[in-house]
């Protein structure tokens, strides 16, 4: 028998790594065997968080239920994907998984490896806005939890491709507003939309083809969104990953689509599940080896998955006197740099934060402004990342820590700490003195530059420790709202 094969992105060619490569390499090439294998584990794991009665069934009748729900997968393996005390106890005894078990691993690792590709090194890319993008994670990891922030793409942009969303998810994290409008595939729009994309590619460099083209939108929402992604795979080099609460208004269309980024490269798509019946209708239409490029993200009321409490989530919570500092997951915000909406023809600069009074769909817009045309944009964006994205501290900046960070003194400097981590500035000149002066909030860099001068601290040391506080997210740089 020939074996059935997924082809390989082209973008994989760009990984630096030559064994990072093969082995993401290896494991988005599956034949026959391994694509049925992996992909009735995966659905297997997706029932398991969706649906209650599954949950319940599996436990006292394993091998009957995954018969009962067409899953092929020997009964060996099936008690190692759902009792957490079994998987200890085997563990310590040194009993390693089930081949095919490690095998799905290994195929999502892959997948994480080459979906973050791009997430930590922007090659080609302008320098102030890799600089900034460094910043704005480096913050995310204590203000968000850090090993909620290293499951964030910080994609460099997002394209909206209509006004508003016609979904209306109740709990949506980024209060999406009402379907308004639509950016059609005309003449005018095709010439703009090219030109916008040559753009962002100057700026972000080949990482530009992590972007996708939703937002506070469902991708769906605009009939001629394949041919937008069409453009943006000639000229940014991949398919754009979708995420779609539709997936069963179009299942043709999503098929089709599908197909299509299958045939250019590895995308992972991602169908948002608000119901049980969704869920049923979307497994009796696709196939487990269907879907072994989109994840669903289980949305429905019964799922074990946490909702992250931001945008209505927050303001719901918030409005009943529940929402809390303790909240696991406070944002879904995935963009860390230009948001465009192309029916506006405007562009954000953004980053995700905390969800609170001031962010509540937490995410921070440090930046914003129009364009008509592609001079116009980059006009705009070079003004934008010349005002918003210094490369290092400025002297006229007033310096001040982050609202969220708490300030102690050590005997050799000093720590900022939240819940989620601490930061030590140590065995630096005047450094424990330097933090006080920061926390009054009161000074500019050149004006506590020219203080610590007197105390016989020169210029470049002192520079050095402010930039270096800079470069870890640490010194106040959040936009006024609005």
């Amino acid at each position: 028998m020939t074996a059935k094969t997924l082809p390989l992105a082209p973008q994989l060619a760009q990984l630096d790594d030559a064994l990072e490569q093969k082995t993401i390499e290896r494991w988005m090439k599956l034949d026959e065997q391994e694509l049925t294998s992996i992909s009735h584990i995966k659905r297997f794991t997706e029932y398991y968080e969706a649906d209650p009665e599954f949950r319940k069934n599996v436990a006292i009748a394993p091998e009957q239920t995954v018969a009962q729900y067409n899953l092929k997968i020997p009964l060996a393996e099936i008690r190692w994907l759902w009792d957490a005390e079994f998987v200890k106890s085997q563990q310590s005894q040194d009993i390693p998984f089930p081949i095919a078990l490690q095998r799905f691993i290994d195929y999502e690792k892959a997948r994480e490896r080459y979906f973050f590709r791009w997430r930590n090194n922007m090659p080609d890319s302008d320098p102030r806005f890799q600089a900034w993008r460094d910043r704005q994670i480096a913050r995310g990891d204590s203000e968000i939890r850090k090993s909620h922030n290293a499951q964030i793409l910080h994609a460099p942009v997002a394209f909206e491709l209509t006004k508003g969303c016609s979904v209306g998810c109740s709990f949506c994290g980024i209060s999406a507003p009402r379907f308004s409008d639509i950016f059609t595939y005309t003449a005018e729009n095709a010439q703009l939309w090219g030109e916008v994309l040559e753009v962002i590619k100057e700026i972000c460099g080949p990482a530009a083809g992590t972007g996708f083209c939703y937002w506070a939108t469902d991708p769906l929402d605009n009939p001629d969104y394949e041919q937008f992604v069409s453009d943006f795979q000639a000229i940014l080099g991949a398919i754009p990953q979708m995420t779609t609460a539709q997936p069963m208004k179009y299942p043709a269309r999503v098929r089709s689509l599908l197909k299509f980024s299958d045939s250019q490269g590895f995308t992972y798509h991602r169908f948002s599940i608000l119901s049980l019946k969704i869920l049923q209708n979307v497994y009796a239409e696709f196939s487990p080896e269907d879907l072994i490029r989109v994840g669903l993200v289980m949305q429905n009321k019964e799922s074990l998955m946490n909702k992250a409490v931001a945008g209505r989530s927050w303001e719901k919570q918030n409005k009943a006197g529940e929402a809390s500092d303790e909240l696991a997951q406070s944002t879904i915000a995935c963009v860390t740099g230009f948001l465009f909406n192309m029916v506006e023809r405007s562009v954000k600069i953004i980053s995700p934060c905390k969800a609170d009074d001031r962010w509540p769909n937490g995410y921070r817009v440090y930046d914003r402004g129009n364009f008509e045309s592609a001079n116009d944009l980059k006009v705009l964006l070079e003004r934008m990342i010349t005002q918003q994205m210094p490369l290092e501290i400025r002297a006229d900046q007033n310096l001040r820590f982050r609202r969220d960070l708490k300030h102690e003194n050590l005997d050799d400097g000093f720590k900022l700490s939240t819940r989620f981590l601490t930061l030590k500035f140590r065995h630096r000149p005047l450094i424990k003195e330097l933090g006080e002066a920061i926390l009054k909030g009161n000074k500019t860099a050149a004006e506590i530059v020219a203080e610590f001068e007197k105390l016989g601290v020169n210029a470049t040391e002192t520079y050095y420790s402010l930039n270096l506080m800079f470069n870890r997210g640490v010194l106040d740089d959040e936009p006024q709202p609005g």
